[in-house]
């Protein structure tokens, strides 16, 4: 009987000393796995490549999981299965070196590359820096020539005509022109334009514009021409359209720049100066990628 209670008493002992062990093993186990994510910060591994717990934050909320309200378990599971599947769709597209051999897999990559780069230390200038900038690229801001103009027009003979603007249309004003240069040899530019001028699709404004604004009434070559012409200058006939212009340079002159200028243009400028910036960090970034590359160029004249 006694060996019987000892026996039952060392079984007991036994599965006592096997459940501590099992249960310690378990604490163990889960505290080593805990302890594991939290350095590694994985949340899965594809093919021995790590899908980090930012990577998996990060592609989450690109789409418009919301983290803080506690997303259910199971959406979760199938954000992190559908990165699974995109890793595999990454390795696969490395394995057949579409970085290599499809220009917009490239073309795609070395945006991204790009973006990130610029994105980088992407701080705003203060307002002396600015400021500099602006002062140094000023001809880039200041405003046009100011001209005030005003025109003769007189509509072509041959509108519906392959002649239409060529020489044989010109000519064929001649005589009209002639009358109109010998008007104003001795009466004002307004009377003899009351004489002579035709309806014109493009309607010019009497007052003071610049050049920007000429060049939406008119074309550049146009505008071109205008802008040669002095103070009270009077332009040889112009075609532009169905018809040719006579103007006369009523005034032309600089338009100032004052202490206010740099606020009208100030955002134009912070446009500028950031493009710059971002420019020239591509610039030094890939110098520095070729200082530290291994490069070999072949003649290609061998080729």
């Amino acid at each position: 009987m006694k060996n019987k209670i000892d026996r039952n008493f060392f079984l007991l002992i036994i599965a006592i000393i096997i459940g501590i062990s099992l249960i310690t093993y378990e604490l163990f186990n889960e505290s080593f796995e805990q302890l594991t994510l939290e350095n590694n910060k994985s949340v899965a591994t594809v093919n021995g490549e790590s899908i980090s717990e930012e990577q998996f934050l990060k592609y989450a909320i690109n789409l418009g999981a919301n983290l803080d309200n506690g997303e259910d378990i199971d959406i979760l599971e199938l954000l992190l299965e559908r990165m699974i599947e995109e890793e595999l769709l990454v390795q696969r597209g490395i394995e057949l070196s579409l970085h290599k051999n499809d220009i917009e897999v490239r073309k795609s990559i070395i945006q991204q590359v790009i973006a990130f780069i610029i994105q980088v230390e992407n701080s705003q200038p203060d307002e002396e820096e600015l400021i500099n900038y602006f002062q140094k690229n000023i001809n880039k801001y200041a405003p046009t020539e100011l001209i005030h103009i005003n025109s003769i027009f007189v509509e072509s003979k041959n509108e519906d005509s392959v002649l239409l603007g060529s020489e044989y249309d010109f000519e064929s004003q001649k005589d009209l022109f002639d009358k109109i240069y010998n008007q104003l040899n001795f009466k004002k530019f307004s009377e003899v334009k009351n004489e002579f001028n035709q309806p014109q699709i493009v309607e010019l404004p009497n007052k003071t514009i610049n050049m920007k604004d000429c060049r939406l009434y008119l074309n550049n070559k146009v505008c071109n021409e205008i802008i040669l012409l002095e103070n009270q200058e009077i332009s040889q006939p112009i075609f532009y359209q169905n018809g040719y212009f006579i103007f006369k340079m009523i005034e032309k002159k600089q338009a100032d720049i004052d202490d206010s200028f740099f606020e009208q243009v100030r955002d134009n400028v912070l446009f500028d100066y950031l493009n710059q910036k971002d420019d020239q960090k591509l610039k030094d970034y890939i110098q520095y990628l070729k200082n530290n590359a291994d490069i070999k160029k072949y003649s290609l004249s061998d080729k």
